[in-house]
């Protein structure tokens, strides 16, 4: 019974180890970003798709795509862990690129636009 006991604990230990896992340390890994638009109302609504921006890190920058005319936008990109915080202005479609410091955290995205507010978030 006793030996039945310490197996199932070890067996739950270590379930619980491999879910406790950390992600990779190494900011050069890549990995796509997901915006969406954020629910709270606009003075100027329009209907979002999720594909207008699109987002991806890579090697410290993180890269965004405007595939649709959103007019003015204001990037604010927050690594909610350090309190370091990064911004950005494009106008219309197109792209641009934030170099951001790499360091582990929850980053937090915040695009302003004339057409509507979006967020996204991801984790180094």
């Amino acid at each position: 019974m006793k030996k039945t006991i310490l197996t199932t604990l070890c067996v739950l230990f270590s379930v619980c180890a491999l879910f406790a896992q950390t992600p990779d340390s190494n900011p050069d890994f890549d990995f796509s970003v997901e915006i969406h638009p954020n629910p709270k109302p606009t003075i100027r609504p329009k209907t979002i798709v999720n594909n207008d921006i699109e987002a991806y890190y890579l090697y410290g920058e993180l890269s965004l795509t405007f595939n649709v005319d959103l007019g003015n936008a204001d990037i604010v990109v927050t690594n909610t862990t350090t309190g370091e915080s990064w911004y950005d202005s494009v106008n219309g479609v197109g792209a641009t690129s934030i170099t951001l410091s790499g360091d582990e955290g929850y980053y937090e995205i915040y695009i302003y636009t004339d057409c509507g507010d979006y967020t996204g978030t991801f984790i180094i």
